[in-house]
């Protein structure tokens, strides 16, 4: 579960540096161009909780999931992002360590807007995702880790919009949070 007191980040507002962003949209271009949604994670310093200034990429796998077993990963990293959760934990525990805590998870969206899909919204918060495309899905109780997560629209290979999203117990659903990108 989440805990705001701990992870002040979770309740939203958080202001990303101009150069964090510009490096989040150019990951976005990228794998727009190699037909993908790129991912990764924003760190801050932990005196600054509510501030991400550094970007770290990470690897869409799920091309390599679907070319593996297409009728359990039917959708191609085209409209979907998964990644080594392994890797990630390793990147979480650390960056905490170091006092430059994670506090983004990013992924961008292809021709779509930047809105948090069922399917994001079912694996984002522990819960099943569909197993047919447009098949129904089930909400969990919460994100798995204490972060906010940017979505990043790519529509025609130019940046259209970016959101900020937030984990609300209350309506047991991802909302909007505002985003301040600053120097």
């Amino acid at each position: 579960m989440v805990n705001v007191a701990e992870h002040p980040w979770t309740a939203g507002g958080l202001s990303i540096s101009k150069a964090v962003l510009a490096a989040v949209e150019a990951d976005a271009i990228a794998g727009y161009a190699k037909d993908e949604e790129a991912c990764g994670y924003l760190r801050g310093p932990a005196g600054e909780a509510l501030h991400c200034d550094e970007h770290v990429k990470m690897v869409n796998v799920a091309n390599k999931l679907h070319a593996l077993d297409p009728e359990t990963y039917f959708r191609t990293g085209r409209t979907y992002f998964t990644f080594n959760e392994k890797k990630f934990d390793d990147a979480v525990a650390a960056s905490a360590k170091e006092g430059r805590p994670v506090k983004v998870l990013y992924h961008s969206h292809l021709d779509a807007g930047a809105y948090f899909s069922p399917t994001d919204k079912a694996v984002m918060s522990m819960g099943e995702a569909p197993s047919v495309e447009g098949g129904p899905i089930t909400m969990g109780n919460g994100p798995n880790w204490p972060l906010a997560f940017l979505v990043t629209s790519v529509r025609e290979g130019k940046i259209a919009e970016h959101n900020l999203f937030i984990w609300s117990a209350e309506a047991r659903d991802f909302v909007v949070s505002p985003l301040h990108v600053v120097e």
